[in-house]
């Protein structure tokens, strides 16, 4: 968050925004790089301007760290080389660390509505739908000792969206004094965080036992009849196993709304993380789910799983660093696939 460092001011609709100026980042695993900040707050190296360039178009992009470029330049980040991709497009970027797409929306309506545009790019990191029950947060203050803040969020009533904690308060909630029900609206560390480094964490081939026939016949049997994935494979995100757990029927409300809400095409990109690449983890509950948005909202989708699986073991595992975030290889090849689409989609307006 904001406080512990010098990189994040407070905001009180979005809940932050970065604090304008250049940053220099130091990550044990990314390296060094820089973060530049604008005067509204969000990552570019340009002031954002209400009104197109004429011959121009813009793209306003939304994500989480991923979108942001988290460990690398931004001329690196996949917001950049699509900029470079695409001959006459600007890509606004409001992206933000740690943003599902409730605090997404919010930066929609608040602020980057009022920017011209020709297209909403929203691409979030599949593991950040827990986030959107969350009414709290917990975050390190200055001393780095774990405190616990509001977290700006939606409701649904009467099959509307309803914001909650308007203002956001900037100052920290004694979590003694919540109720039982407020704690349990608490957003703390995905519990699936190591499950990866738990399911590489295999013996050698040639120090396993052999297998009995019957269970080489049981996983044929299964892969032949399509159930394989579903009992064989850990299932990371309960939350998108029918369309009505609580965190899906959010993002699927706020999706919508934010379809309706906006004149111009919508393009959503559901952003895997490694597990799924891997192929460790089931990935059809996701997958159904925001099929289910593209067809309601009538907005384009494009989910990179299919073309990543598509490559070599070796090659999948240079897309992404250790933790789960992108390389640089993994940005350019992500902003490669995307441009293709966006191409099609700005042909049509």
């Amino acid at each position: 968050m904001w406080l512990g460092d010098e990189l994040f001011i407070f905001h009180p609709i979005i809940g932050r925004c970065l604090a304008p100026g250049l940053h220099k980042m130091n990550h044990q695993e990314w390296g060094e790089y820089t973060i530049h900040a604008n005067e509204l707050g969000f990552r570019a190296e340009h002031e954002f301007s209400p009104l197109k360039r004429p011959g121009t178009s813009r793209i306003l992009l939304f994500g989480d760290s991923n979108a942001f470029g988290d460990g690398v330049n931004y001329e690196i980040s996949f917001a950049g080389v699509l900029g470079k991709l695409l001959p006459n497009v600007e890509i606004y970027n409001f992206s933000s660390p740690g943003f599902a797409v409730d605090q997404q929306y919010l930066c929609y309506q608040a602020i980057a509505s009022q920017y011209e545009h020709d297209l909403v790019l929203i691409v979030p990191t599949i593991e950040t739908i827990r986030k959107l029950t969350a009414h709290f947060i917990l975050v390190q203050d200055k001393h780095q000792v774990q405190r616990c803040l509001e977290k700006p969020f939606f409701d649904i009533q009467q099959d509307c969206l309803v914001q909650g904690h308007v203002p956001v308060s900037e100052e920290f909630i004694d979590i003694d004094k919540l109720s039982a029900v407020d704690k349990d609206k608490i957003y703390r560390a995905n519990p699936f965080a190591d499950v990866r480094k738990l399911l590489d964490n295999t013996r050698p081939v040639k120090q396993r036992r052999k297998r009995p026939h019957f269970l080489d016949r049981l996983i044929f049997l299964l892969k032949k009849f399509g159930v394989r994935d579903t009992i064989t494979k850990v299932r990371p995100y309960p939350e998108y196993d029918t369309p009505n757990t609580p965190a899906w029927k959010l993002m699927r409300t706020i999706l919508l709304e934010w379809a309706s809400n906006n004149p111009k095409p919508m393009m959503v990109v559901p952003l895997p993380s490694f597990i799924y690449v891997k192929e460790r983890a089931y990935a059809k509950n996701y997958q159904m789910r925001f099929r289910e948005v593209e067809k309601a909202a009538a907005c384009s989708l494009y989910d990179p799983l299919p073309d990543l699986l598509k490559l070599s073991m070796e090659e999948r595992r240079e897309l992404y660093y250790l933790e789960g975030h992108l390389t640089p290889q993994g940005h350019t090849w992500l902003a490669k696939r995307i441009a293709l689409h966006v191409k099609r989609i700005l042909k049509r307006k």
